[in-house]
């Protein structure tokens, strides 16, 4: 595998989401969980979308629509249950995605295979406002090694892998997101899963017994080696 470092690391915290991004709380799942445990919510698996990069497909699962990102075929990076096809950003020309819904949203989860430093998220209201901005990878010191190497394959022990929640609060609506990767490492993720109603967050904060948590959106990096994964 190759690797590439990433530059100078810029200083921030990691802080509480009811404190600095009211709009939104980040919670996960126990290791090993692939797919969301809200009721009711609704999931792309990707398993109908074509492989290779995307233009746009509308997502009648999720009531959406993705522009950018690649589909590729399940392996140890990513694919839930090591079966079908996941999403991935950041690999080849790739460098960002967007989903969009025709409807305001409460809650939206992904799982975050062979997670890394350079994987972002950024989510909108209906008029275009900032909910929240993440740097993923910044969670990464606080998880357990449970949450190390593909839960099925038990392949690259080195990288994490979670079901990850964003869920409104306030009355807040999330009305698109975007996907990012910093560096050429890969955000892979798969059964991207959305619901419409008022619910209590799933899952727990991280890290346990504190407060759900946030990453200052462009203000956090780390230092060190990001694994540059191949399809």
């Amino acid at each position: 595998m190759k690797y590439t470092r990433l530059g100078l690391a810029v200083a921030a915290g990691i802080v509480a989401a009811s404190s600095l991004q009211a709009g939104l709380i980040f919670t996960i799942e126990n290791a090993g969980v692939q797919q969301t445990t809200v009721a009711l919510a609704s999931t792309e698996d990707f398993e109908s979308v074509p492989l290779g990069e995307i233009t746009t497909y509308v997502s009648s699962a999720v009531g959406g629509t993705y522009s950018g990102g690649e589909v590729i075929n399940a392996n140890q990076y990513g694919g839930a249950g090591n079966t079908g096809k996941y999403d991935v950003v950041g690999l080849g020309t790739t460098t960002s995605q967007t989903l969009t819904f025709d409807s305001g949203k409460t809650y939206f989860g992904l799982w975050w295979s062979a997670g890394d430093a350079a994987n972002t998220l950024k989510f909108y209201d209906e008029n275009g406002g900032e909910l929240g901005s993440y740097v993923i990878g910044s969670i990464i010191p606080y998880l357990s090694d449970a949450y190390r190497g593909n839960p099925v394959t038990k392949e690259n022990m080195g990288e994490y892998y979670a079901y990850l929640n964003f869920t409104t609060t306030g009355g807040s609506l999330i009305k698109s997101i975007e996907f990012g990767n910093l560096t050429s490492s890969g955000f892979e993720s798969d059964n991207h899963s959305v619901y419409d109603k008022v619910i209590t967050p799933p899952g727990h904060a991280i890290p346990d017994g504190g407060s759900s948590v946030a990453m200052l959106g462009g203000a956090l990096a780390v230092l060190g080696l990001v694994r540059r994964k191949q399809a």
